[in-house]
């Protein structure tokens, strides 16, 4: 079932519900308001970290394989901070230190 963000027209409160995609729209937590909205938001998207890490490896490989070292750099970056995993932290600690940067 689809988590919903939805806003309430009395108290101005936002909380999320899991609801049924044909499900009543639900009533305000905070104060029992039954005048709520729904919220348009960005889906969350999950990808195992596992798969994450093999992916990542294989772009850096593929950048230094063509030679572009400063973008294998600014991804293994880009995605350490993203990644939460050591493995990507360790090869882009690893490319900072070839790079000397």
């Amino acid at each position: 079932m689809p988590l919903y963000e939805y806003e309430c027209a009395v108290c101005s409160g936002i909380f999320e519900v899991i609801l049924d995609l044909d499900g009543p729209s639900p009533s305000c937590p905070n104060c029992g308001g039954d005048e709520c909205r729904k919220l348009i938001g960005a889906p969350a998207v999950h990808i195992k970290a596992d798969q994450a890490t093999r992916r990542i490896e294989k772009r850096v490989k593929d950048y230094l394989l063509d030679g572009k070292v400063k973008d294998a750099v600014r991804f293994a970056d880009k995605a350490s901070s993203m990644v939460k995993s050591d493995k990507v932290k360790q090869i882009a600690d690893k490319l900072h230190q070839k790079s000397g940067k």
